[in-house]
């Protein structure tokens, strides 16, 4: 596993990644106009930015950070779980250290949360932000303290300044309060004010790229198939093969059987609620923007994408070994058991893949041909890898992007960055010898 690993640590970006690196290389300042005329939040590019200043832009430095964040999850992970075990009880079939162990070994081996573990992107930070702050509002919950209190603070304005879909959690959060734990919802709200405050500097540019994506942004509609797919790629992977839908199938077996235990015993323990609510609040407040149903449309524009839910696998964890643990001693072993070979069968068939990139382009393509005349032409889609590798190794020739379909791809504000350092210029494609390279990657190569 450890080979298949470095082979996808190692293999070249493809453009969200690419995006990333280069963002990152940009002034700190001009990074963060950067980011806000985009549609991302900058905690991410931020760290990233910092990294680089001690370590060079390569696939390896950048991935690692999402690699560090994998692993800070895996540890709150088993911190939540040993937390919200619930007391013990004669029917519990494992300790609580052992149940936060499991779930740990479980949201570790997740095909999803893997392969993104991987990614130059910001979902594992996100995910470690989350468990963060539902970790010290379960504290909260038990004993409001100012340690408690300034944990779940710090990793909820972390969460909201990493991706914007925390909104979405900090709800589930609220809704969690108001209708099972009213006690300390007054005080929660406190902290939430002072979120709130601690924000404040970032909600114009919010604002801003709320009214952008109304008016273009590249999330396609919801169909009959948008929810199946994201739940099938959070518990199978994003990969189709022969064991995905057992993986697929023995998750939602087991999310079942947990909603007939809780309901045949009318009980569900208060951190499960919040647990599911975690899990659940997300799809549903994702799905409302831009929801057409017989003729009904509600406002905005589709935002629902299943990468930004990532991080869901985390509590479905959770409740699916919940689950195992109250059936037999056995049935617990066997489905525990048979979770994690599935995932781990499925990260090393997902991990043997080595994509072709515009790394590999460059190297077989460009390098042994392009002569000091010869200029590189892209368009928007693939500016960022071609821009990337066009740096990465050295080359000082002319990039020019193509004018066509600017206004319809997401990443502009990159493009404009660039254009503005003089590293890049938006013309025609050049007379003479030119090299073009398009996604896919592709390249031709005009005389």
């Amino acid at each position: 596993m450890f080979s298949l690993a470095q082979n996808y640590l190692t293999r070249g970006f493809w453009g969200d990644e690419a995006w990333t690196s280069l963002i990152s290389q940009l002034p700190y300042l001009q990074m963060l106009k950067t980011t806000a005329a985009d549609f991302h939040p900058p905690a991410y590019y931020t760290i990233v930015e910092i990294v680089y200043k001690f370590l060079p832009p390569t696939e390896i430095v950048t991935r690692s950070i999402s690699i560090v964040f994998y692993l800070l999850t895996i540890f709150l992970v088993y911190k939540l779980a040993s937390e919200v075990k619930g007391p013990t009880s004669a029917e519990a079939s494992v300790g609580k250290k052992l149940f936060g162990i499991i779930s740990a070994l479980v949201v570790a081996a997740n095909p999803i949360f893997f392969i993104y573990a991987f990614e130059a992107r910001n979902y594992t930070m996100f995910a470690f932000a989350a468990t963060g702050s539902i970790y010290f509002l379960i504290k909260l919950s038990e004993n409001f303290s100012w340690r408690a209190a300034v944990g779940f603070v710090l990793f909820s304005t972390l969460g909201i300044y990493t991706h914007y879909y925390m909104f979405f959690i900090l709800a589930a959060q609220g809704l969690y309060l108001i209708l099972f734990d009213r006690k300390i919802l007054l005080k929660v709200i406190g902290l939430y004010i002072v979120v709130a405050i601690l924000y404040l500097p970032w909600i114009p540019f919010l604002a801003g790229q709320v009214k952008s994506a109304g008016q273009n942004y590249w999330i396609g509609a919801i169909d009959q198939r948008t929810h199946f797919e994201a739940i099938l790629r959070i518990f199978g992977g994003e990969f189709k093969n022969a064991f995905r839908p057992f993986l697929f199938s023995l998750s939602v077996a087991l999310l079942v059987i947990g909603l007939i235990q809780h309901a045949l015993r009318h009980k569900f323990e208060k951190p499960y609620l919040l647990i599911w609510l975690w899990a659940t609040v997300p799809f549903i407040l994702a799905s409302l923007p831009g929801l057409a149903i017989d003729g009904l449309k509600l406002p905005f524009r589709p935002i629902f994408f299943w990468r930004y839910l990532i991080g869901a696998a985390v509590p479905l964890a959770i409740v699916m070994v919940h689950t195992s643990e109250k059936l037999p001693k056995y049935l617990f072993v066997i489905s525990i058991a048979a979770i994690i070979a599935l995932s781990i069968i499925i990260d090393a068939l997902t991990f043997s893949r080595y994509p072709y990139t515009f790394r590999q382009a460059y190297q077989q393509k460009i390098l042994p041909k392009i002569s000091s005349q010869d200029k590189i032409v892209t368009v928007l889609p693939s500016f960022a890898e071609v821009a990337y590798y066009r740096q990465r190794f050295g080359i000082k020739n002319d990039l020019i992007v193509l004018p066509e379909g600017l206004v319809q791809f997401s990443g502009k504000s990159l493009l404009d960055a660039y254009v503005e350092n003089q590293i890049v210029t938006i013309d025609e494609a050049p007379s003479g010898n030119y090299f073009e390279l398009r996604p896919g990657p592709s390249l031709v190569i005009r005389d």
